[in-house]
């Protein structure tokens, strides 16, 4: 009787190559979506609209498998920021999948997702259209680009009766 050790856990990002800028700053540029999303070695498993704590996105969870173990990233773009009050359309915000949910998970042609994600793109492409955000959206931004998201919405809680940010004459 032989005793196979098991295959060490490697993290998603290793699997789809993520450079370490990728990696630091959770976000991938859209080309480099668009080429991870368009690899052979990519499966797409869901696509669809859906809200976080920040606005409502398109979220695409897509998977690899190497050594018979699926390694899944969930991307999320082309929404609306409500606290940046910005179109998120040029970049692609991910997280990690645990990986037992994500075997579980049908793909999905991906001529499929490519045609969903063409979808969004031109539902929301009239709505892209430059604005000029607010003081409070301006603190959020900085806020969020000099620790993360969550922290700057803390913070702008914070502080936003202190600056009465948002009173914007």
């Amino acid at each position: 009787m032989t005793h196979e050790k098991p295959q060490p856990y490697r993290r998603p990002t290793e699997i789809f190559g993520l450079t370490d800028h990728e990696k630091l700053w959770d976000r991938l540029s859209d080309q480099r979506f668009q080429a991870l999303l368009n690899d052979a070695q990519t499966d797409v498993h869901e696509v669809r609209v859906d809200t976080n704590s920040y606005g409502e996105f398109l979220f695409v969870q897509m998977s690899r498998v190497v050594d018979e173990q699926r390694y899944g990233l969930t991307c999320f773009s082309l929404g609306f920021h409500e606290y940046r009050e910005q179109w998120i359309t040029w970049h692609w915000h991910w997280y990690e999948n645990h990986p037992v949910l994500i075997a579980r998970k049908p793909t999905l042609p991906k001529v499929e997702a490519l045609q969903l994600i063409q979808n969004r793109r031109d539902e929301i492409a009239s709505h892209t259209t430059n604005t000029q955000p607010s003081k409070a959206a301006l603190v959020f931004g900085l806020l969020a680009d000099l620790t993360d998201e969550d922290a700057a919405l803390t913070e702008l809680d914070d502080l936003g009766d202190f600056f009465d940010l948002y009173d914007d004459e």
